[in-house]
Order: structure tokens, then sequence, then C-alpha cells
């Protein structure tokens, strides 16, 4: 979750003058990190965390006033920390290298196709005899063991070599996890100016019926401890933000592939790169979709899966930055799935930005959020999100050493990936026993 999108940008650029960051013997992925940062963020926040500054105000495809601004070192922290500490929220940035991109992003979300939209008969639920057997495989023990592998890791920081990394280590894993299957392929996605040296992760599970259309579930793979990003061994586990995504999406796939599933339509699994500064891989990918028309059907996006302390509900869904229609399919498939087994779903709103959803919907693809149960809140807007994010304290020990909180959203994640998947249904195949044709 990218409580504070650029404090790492500018902690590097106070860190050192910008002549010496242009020296040759400085590593380009450290000068792509000082680089100029442009923001869009919404105009009231930036109005209240910088008073008198000035930026360029456009209108998004809800009427909704954005500002568009190149923010010097200082700014940028004043804005992380105002959205951090008076908004108390996540997030709140995208952020680009050129003002060009900046609004050239504001420009295509003003002109979202409205029909782009799946039709209301894609969101189905009759798909019981592959979702009920997943949801009893959930082992919250091998979450555990994910997230345990993953925050051992020294950080998952984009710019660091640690960052890069820890997305092999999940594309290898993911690879695994497949068997060799000829239908399932794991990628490095590199093509992301601004997410340094760390690719996102990409597994195509090939669809069979409905192979143009596309699911994706995707969580963020890098982690960051703004207190000290500056420093590329700094200590960041990100064991909540947002190894439990991760864990809870190869938990989904391992489930899936073990049982031979083959679906519909084909499946993305993604682990985004550069989330913590802006959104930057997710907004890579949606972006590259979105120009090659791919028809994406539904985004559900997994960021911080594993706090729970006294809370009444088992998940939440994000409400803002997410499609109407696909919200109402995710209380559908929590009903008739994880309701009936004593589970209890809320809502909460997370502000503009608040994570890689928010990347797809602003090209006009459906996509909403599960986000973890949290604690009661203890004030109007409170997130209620584990107090440890971002920190070198981000780690499973904080959560009373167990992965249990994320069980639930691996059911959910595997009753979305059925149903809106479904299942390969062969209808020419030739099974043989015997030597004989049955």
């Amino acid at each position: 979750m990218n409580r504070s999108h650029l404090a790492a940008t500018a902690t590097l650029l106070l860190a050192a003058p910008l002549a010496a960051l242009a020296a040759p013997d400085v590593p380009a992925a450290t000068r792509a990190a000082a680089a100029p940062v442009h923001v869009v963020t919404a105009r009231d926040t930036y109005r209240a965390a910088l008073p008198g500054r000035q930026a360029r105000i456009l209108l998004d495809h809800n009427g909704r006033a954005l500002a568009v601004a190149e923010l010097d070192p200082s700014a940028v922290i004043t804005l992380a920390q105002y959205v951090h500490d008076v908004e108390h929220r996540c997030g709140g940035f995208f952020a680009f290298a050129s003002r060009e991109q900046a609004e050239a992003f504001v420009a295509r979300d003003r002109l979202i196709d409205a029909t782009r939209a799946p039709a209301a008969a894609t969101y189905t639920i009759d798909n019981p005899g592959t979702v009920t057997p997943w949801l009893d495989a959930v082992d919250a023990t091998n979450i555990y063991g994910t997230i345990a592998s993953l925050a051992a890791f020294q950080n998952r920081f984009y710019s660091t070599p640690h960052g890069h990394d820890a997305a092999v280590w999940i594309r290898d894993t993911w690879q695994a996890l497949a068997a060799g299957r000829s239908d399932v392929t794991a990628e490095l996605f590199t093509d992301c100016s601004n997410c340094s040296t760390q690719p996102s992760v990409i597994l195509t599970v090939a669809g069979n019926e409905l192979a143009d259309e596309v699911v994706v579930i995707g969580a963020h793979l890098d982690s960051v401890n703004w207190n000290n990003a500056s420093n590329p061994n700094h200590r960041a586990p990100g064991a909540d933000d947002d190894a439990s995504g991760i864990a809870t999406v190869t938990e989904i796939i391992r489930i899936a592939l073990a049982d031979g599933w083959r679906p519909q339509r084909t499946v993305k699994f993604m682990g985004y790169a550069a989330e913590e500064v802006g959104l930057n891989g997710s907004e890579a990918i949606a972006s590259r979709y979105d120009s090659d028309g791919i028809d994406v059907v539904g985004v559900l996006q997994l960021d911080m899966t594993n706090y729970k302390a006294g809370a009444a509900n088992d998940l939440r869904f994000i409400t803002d930055n997410s499609d109407t229609a696909l919200l109402a399919y995710f209380g559908q498939l929590f009903d008739t799935y994880l309701a009936p087994r004593g589970l209890v779903r809320g809502a909460v709103e997370c502000g503009y930005g608040c994570s890689d959803h928010a990347s797809w919907s602003e090209h006009g693809f459906a996509a909403g959020m599960a986000f973890e149960a949290g604690r009661p809140p203890s004030y109007p807007g409170d997130m209620a999100d584990f107090p440890y994010i971002h920190t070198m304290n981000d780690t499973l020990a904080n959560m009373n050493d167990t992965a249990a909180p994320s069980a639930p959203f691996a059911q959910f994640g595997l009753a979305f990936l059925g149903e809106l998947a479904k299942t390969h249904a062969p209808t020419n195949d030739v099974i043989f026993v015997d030597g004989f044709e049955q």
C-alpha cells in the first residue's frame, strides 16, 4: 500500500547534489530514481498540503479535480507526510518522469470509453464444482512460508539489487507451481521507464473457449522502509505490505494448478514492481494493455491481507478507485462462498490512487481490491491498517506470527478466479483405458 509514494525519490534528491548524481560513475538506476518527479493527485489534497504552490488543475472522467505538478524534494516530503499524517490514508499519487506523461495520463482518463465495461452477463456465479473444493484446500502455513521467504530479503525496494532478486524469486516460484504445463508461462515485465531495475512478474494461464478475454489477479512485490530508503541495504521486510498479498496470490496459483484446472478465459497473475513510489509497475502494464486493446474483464488487487486485531470483519472491499459492477460481484461471490463459512465482509475507502487497482481503473478497466480486516477504526476515515507498514517492524512476529488472516483472501481469490475465468469443458478429448477408446 503506497502511503508515501514519492518519499524515496525525495530522500535520494536530498541526500546528494544533482551534480553529483549526474556524475558518470553514479549508477543509472540511482540517477533515474533521483530524476524530477511529476505527480497527479487530488486537487484538495494538493492545496491543503502545499498552500500557495501552483499546479495545473485538470478534470478526470468523473469530473474529479486533479492537480498536476512538478515537485522539488522538500515539497514531495511535505505532500507525502500530509497524506499520511493528516488525511490518515494510503497513497494519493501517480508518479511520472515528465509533465507530458502526467498530463497525457489525465487526458486518457477523460476519454475512457464507457462501453469497455464488461456486460453484466460476464459476472455470473455457476461454477461451484470447481470453486468449493478449492476453498477447503487453502493452507495458511503455505502462505506463512511465502511471506517469510519474501520478508527474508533485505528489502524489495524497486531500485535495489534486492528488489530485482525478489522479482526473479517470485517468477521462479510461480513457474515451479506450473510443473511444466505448456499452457502456463512466466515472464518478467520490464517495459517500465520508471521502475528502475525491478521488473514486474506475470504468470499466464492460457484460456480456451474465451481466450481473448483476460482475468487479472495481482499484488505488489516491492517493499520500503521510509526511515532509511536512501540506503540500498535498508531493512524493509514488508511482511504485510505486501508480501502477504504476493503470498496469497501464490496460494491461489498453487491450488488452481495442482488441481489440473484449465480456464475458459486467460488468466494473468501479476506481481507489480515499484508500487510504493507511484504505482509505476501496474501503470506500465495497464497502459500497455490499454494501448494493445486487451479485453480485461476483471482485476482483483490484494494489497495487505494479514493484519487482524479485534476487527469484526474478515476482509474489506475498497469502495473507491473501483468498478461499481465488479464491486457488486465481489459481494455476491463473498456471500455465496465465504459467508456460509461464517466469514464477514466490510467496506472502506482508501483515497485517490491508493493501490494498483487504481492504475487499471484509470485506464477504464473493471478493477477492485480486497483489503485486510485491520482493527476497529479510531476515527472517521481511519483505514485501521497495520501500524508498522513502511518500517523495519513490518514482520510476521508483529502479526502474531501467523498467516491465518490471509486464508480468507485466498478463498475469496479462488472464488473470483473460478467464477470469472470459469472452467474449460473439453468436448473432443478422447480418453483411452487399456488401449481402448472410452
